[in-house]
């Protein structure tokens, strides 16, 4: 206050005074650099300063990969990610519910789930104290490579699919912002050869703004592989094209996991447009879009997609277009008048030259409403593609050997070994993790993986209450879901059981 009225009678004199002038311009002007001077050393230290934790109360165990115990974490990432999943959890409406019917004093715990089982995946429990007991409000499940949210029905023993909206779609993309801070690295496979290049891992998108004066080769034929998964949905294969080799390459078919519930694949397309060819990326979203009236077959015909349909949360394949072996998947149907007899082109373009179509009201209608781009798995797909020369059309003569395939390659695998594995459910280790034990259920595809025993270098309080591993036959199993922000696919890593948690023991 002292130091305000001092400045205040300074100013005042300043511009009191005949001098003003000469004032103003020996003595304000070096008050003025000195004053952001300081301004500038408080906003510094500020930003360097620690970390502000907004649940100082909740723990977060994760993985040490050189001991493979599991300790807290305190870093400041840690605790960014910490505060980000309980701020996404604590905003779905189930857990409000929960957490309004539940009293007595309440604590977060996350712990990070075995990687070797269950993917890159950490577990929220919420626990409450009530009259000395300690019960278990509810467990949620975030997969970081998927970027998805899962709620664990303990009535029904199996995971829900959370629907991420509204502001708490931002929660989403801050909890997977923050969410790499224990993330392996694996050890990429020297015996490889030819081995992926570096950014086959990479979720950013690749060749996604081109145009091109070389008119793109015609669409090949090739077999659709079965649906390896329930509730996955199939990409057709599309031509890409690199700057860095100016040639065009094939993107093999594949399932994949939709990043939520619902949601549809617009595939991409080109369009011939002033002159060049222009690349359209394709996105999910709620109804399919314009994709340039481009026959890529199995349902996407040139306009819609007639190979299944979103029924009460649950995907049914339409086995009259798609391959679908209804032995395992049971959401299935027939509908055989959506097969039209006609002469198509294969032109892999819209425009003069190729498929003259333009888009219709419903189509026009898809293209503003909200859009979620590729999955990280989709843009592996790509990446790994791109690094394969044998997939170029100068290599190829627009016939490539890899047209489609059930599965995506495996991360730092060799693209020649024909190892793959599925977008969403892997039945293999990932390369380079620790050897952090743990039990999988030797069980049909689908089937919840157990959590994962290993040791603890901490005395982490111990969370009772938690659901044991679903062991009814035909409970429902993780379906992909959860998110309306960035995604990726959660390898093929099934949904674990929530982890099994030893009761307290009690002092003596």
């Amino acid at each position: 206050m002292r130091y305000r009225l001092i400045q205040y009678y300074f100013i005042y004199f300043v511009n009191h005074t005949k001098h003003s002038l000469f004032i103003k311009y020996y003595f304000m002007k070096p008050i003025f650099l000195i004053l952001l001077f300081l301004f500038a050393i408080r906003s510094t230290s500020f930003a360097q300063g620690p970390v502000m934790d907004t649940h100082p109360t909740a723990t977060i165990f994760a993985i040490d990969y050189s001991t493979g115990q599991e300790t807290q974490v305190t870093n400041g990432d840690a605790i960014l990610f910490k505060d980000a999943l309980i701020e996404l959890v604590s905003n779905t409406t189930i857990s409000k519910i929960q957490v309004k019917i539940t009293p007595g004093h309440k604590t977060f715990t996350i712990t990070q789930m075995n990687p070797e089982t269950n993917g890159y995946a950490y577990q929220l429990v919420l626990q409450s104290k009530i009259l000395g007991q300690t019960i278990t409000v509810y467990t949620f499940l975030y997969n970081v490579d998927q970027n998805t949210l899962s709620y664990y029905d303990q009535q029904q023993q199996s995971w829900v699919p959370q629907m991420i909206q509204g502001f708490n779609v931002n929660n989403l993309n801050n909890t997977l912002a923050y969410s790499k801070f224990n993330n392996p690295q694996p050890e990429p496979d020297q015996s490889a050869q030819p081995a992926v290049d570096a950014d086959a891992n990479s979720n950013t998108p690749v060749d996604a703004d081109v145009s091109v004066v070389t008119v793109p080769p015609d669409m090949p034929d090739y077999q659709q592989p079965e649906c390896p998964q329930d509730g996955y949905l199939w990409q057709p294969g599309y031509w890409a094209y690199s700057r860095d080799t100016n040639g065009y390459y094939w993107v093999p078919g594949a399932w994949v996991a939709p990043p939520t519930n619902g949601l549809l694949w617009t595939p991409p397309y080109w369009g011939f447009d002033g002159g060049l060819y222009v690349f359209h990326s394709g996105y999910w979203g709620n109804t399919i879009g314009f994709y340039g009236g481009i026959n890529y077959g199995y349902g996407y015909g040139g306009s819609g997609y007639y190979g299944g349909e979103w029924r009460e949360g649950h995907f049914r394949y339409n086995t009259a277009v798609v391959r679908v072996n209804v032995n395992v998947i049971h959401n299935t149907y027939v509908d055989r008048n959506v097969i039209i007899n006609r002469n198509v082109s294969r032109s892999s373009f819209n425009g003069r030259g190729g498929v003259m179509a333009r888009p219709n009201a419903n189509e026009m209608a898809a293209m503003h409403q909200q859009h979620i781009s590729a999955t990280s798995e989709q843009i592996r797909n790509q990446r790994i593609a791109r690094a394969d020369k044998s997939q170029f059309a100068a290599a190829n003569g627009g016939r490539p050997a890899n047209l489609a395939a059930e599965k995506v390659p495996v991360r730092n695998q060799n693209v020649s070994t024909g190892a793959r594995v599925e977008n969403a459910v892997v039945t293999g280790s990932r390369p380079g993790n620790p050897g952090v034990t743990g039990n999988v259920r030797n069980a049909i595809p689908g089937t919840p993986v157990i959590g994962s025993t290993r040791s603890a270098s901490v005395n982490r309080p111990a969370i009772t209450g938690a659901p044991s591993a679903p062991g009814a036959p035909g409970a429902r199993t993780g379906a992909p879901g959860g998110g309306m922000g960035a995604r990726t696919g959660m390898g093929n890593k099934k949904l674990p059981a929530p982890k099994p948690q030893k009761e307290p023991t009690k002092k003596s």
